[in-house]
């Protein structure tokens, strides 16, 4: 999935947490959420985020194929658990709502994602081409998701 996607998707899931659940600062979490819905491409030094954060990406790749290790359930859990020690948890919610957003996402591309990496070899698939013209379908219909809940949560819809 595009990285555009990756955004619009995570800014969408930061909604419907918004507005389904009681989260506190819903306008600090909501771009938390977005922000962090790239970040398991930091294991790919050419995505978004691999480039800007060149110095973390680069030896991240040389340890972990890219949609291996940080395409897996265990990162978020770590952070997660970590941020909560450190009495982050804000924080801690904002990063797995957002990692797993980015992981869902990959769910629907043919490439895929193993949830489980390096612990099983099954790959959850779909049927989007990640760059294909049914991504870009996707990316209007999820823009239009948004759009909607934001004029909901507004109470304007």
């Amino acid at each position: 999935m595009m990285f555009k996607t990756h955004l619009a998707f995570g800014f969408l899931i930061s909604l419907l947490v918004v507005k389904f659940f009681s989260v506190p600062y819903p306008l600090l979490f909501i771009p938390l959420v977005t922000i962090l819905s790239g970040l398991p491409d930091i294991d790919h030094p050419k995505s978004k985020y691999g480039r800007k954060l060149f110095f973390l990406s680069i030896p991240i790749s040389l340890f972990f194929k890219h949609r291996g290790f940080f395409h897996s359930i265990f990162p978020p859990l770590i952070g997660f658990f970590l941020l909560q020690y450190f009495g982050m948890p804000f924080l801690g919610l904002a990063l797995v709502v957002g990692y797993c957003s980015h992981l869902l996402g990959d769910c629907v591309t043919k490439e895929g994602i193993n949830f489980l990496h390096p612990f099983s070899t099954f790959r959850i698939q779909g049927p989007i081409t990640t760059g294909h013209v049914i991504e870009s379908f996707l990316f209007v219909i999820i823009m239009l998701a948004n759009a909607y809940f934001i004029l909901n949560i507004l109470n304007i819809l």
